[in-house]
């Protein structure tokens, strides 16, 4: 089973797509595509451009889940209206469930559970690899 972690970032979705090896242990899929940017939120076509990207993406990848890193809907921190929008595309992906999952429950499962992270993991995908990797184990 493969799981795509995501992490929505102002106008663009991260992604890492984690899988479990022959030993059990959690696995990063090396991808050309990390990333995929909607342009314009007000542009119907570009919505649904974004959409098919994601569709393409998982196709390619064989995604059953994505899990997305969720953020706030309120106050300070609270996300964009942009990453909602975002969020909602990704829910829509015809044939892959999605699974949320809190900021606190990715901390608490980085300090007890991954023991090291994968050698080519960018920095700007470690939060996608946490959502993969929860959802995959804690499925």
């Amino acid at each position: 089973m493969r799981v795509c972690g995501c992490e929505i970032s102002a106008q663009e979705v991260r992604l890492a797509v984690v899988y479990q090896d022959e030993e059990g242990n959690v696995a990063m899929l090396p991808l050309k595509t990390t990333r995929i940017e909607l342009e314009d939120d007000t542009s119907e076509a570009d919505l649904r451009s974004f959409l098919a990207s994601l569709h393409e993406f998982a196709r390619a990848n064989e995604i059953v889940t994505f899990a997305i890193k969720t953020r706030a809907k309120k106050g300070r921190m609270a996300g964009g209206a942009v990453s909602f929008k975002i969020e909602t595309l990704i829910q829509l992906v015809e044939g892959c469930d999605t699974r949320f999952v809190n900021p606190v429950a990715l901390s608490h499962f980085a300090k007890k559970e991954v023991e090291a992270y994968p050698e080519k993991l960018l920095v700007y995908l470690r939060n996608a690899f946490l959502a993969g990797a929860y959802a995959l184990i804690k499925n």
